[in-house]
């Protein structure tokens, strides 16, 4: 083991005493300080010794009565804290099971709104092919009867004649 070891593990050792002899020499200075705080602690422990050797005494004169009833009072409360914990499992595998169904429909109604979103996507790419095809097919229109066809001379006749192909073909 090297000095810087020991070094750390003396000092280890020293700060948990020295945390105590601080609170010691503390509650001394508080305790010289102050006579109420002297009072309280006297009368305190007084009130502690006088219950501990109360106690002592019942045990003294009856001990297998007070084992019992000490041995009933933690299973009183070994029963009441085992009911406790079936009661908090049971509320948290309830709220667990209600969180799982919200998670659950959120997740089809999500998925139910992208399925639309993406319905609307390709009827909208649709919708918009649709309206180029029209426009290109105004387009070819216009540029045959601004430009002389096979021959023919553009007359007012003529445009009657490519209304009427227009609409044929719609």
């Amino acid at each position: 083991m090297t000095t810087q070891q020991t070094t750390k593990k003396s000092g280890s050792k020293k700060l948990p005493i020295a945390i105590v002899t601080g609170a010691l020499i503390g509650g001394a200075i508080v305790l010289a300080k102050d006579p109420e705080q002297r009072r309280r602690l006297k009368e305190g422990s007084r009130a502690k010794k006088d219950s501990v050797a109360e106690y002592a005494s019942e045990v003294k004169e009856n001990p297998s009565e007070k084992k019992d009833d000490l041995v009933t009072r933690v299973r009183n409360i070994v029963n009441i804290a085992s009911e406790a914990a079936a009661t908090v499992q049971e509320v948290f595998n309830n709220q667990g099971r209600e969180i799982t169904d919200k998670v659950k429909d959120i997740k089809e109604e999500s998925e139910e709104i992208v399925s639309t979103a993406k319905d609307a996507g390709e009827e909208l790419q649709e919708v918009g092919d649709k309206a180029r095809e029209a426009k290109e097919e105004l387009s070819s229109d216009e540029e045959e009867q601004t430009t002389p066809t096979a021959g023919k001379a553009f007359t007012p006749s003529n445009t009657q004649d490519n209304v009427t192909e227009i609409n044929t073909r719609s």
